[in-house]
């Protein structure tokens, strides 16, 4: 069996490769990252997931599997905020 390139990854698959303890750490660093900044909002979550997707492409698969986890619970982190909203 042939492991795919981390980026061929759905946003699902990479965070389900986390468990529930390291899913909510990595929600808890973003939120104290961005809200110390004060970015910790919809727009600025997706855009930084962007870059986050965008550079992992240049790291070697371990680093970019890291990254392209942390964009995916950017993305997560700034669906449940727009779907708060509603």
């Amino acid at each position: 069996m042939t492991q795919l390139p981390p980026e061929d990854y759905s946003d699902d698959e990479l965070l389900a490769m986390l468990n529930p303890v390291q899913l909510a750490e990595l929600d808890r660093q973003i939120g104290e990252m961005f809200g110390a900044e004060g970015v910790d909002r919809v727009e600025a979550l997706f855009a930084m997931a962007n870059v986050y997707s965008l550079r992992a492409a240049a790291r070697d698969e371990v680093s970019a599997l890291a990254m392209l986890q942390l964009a995916a619970a950017m993305r997560r982190r700034a669906d449940a905020m727009l779907a708060s909203r509603n």
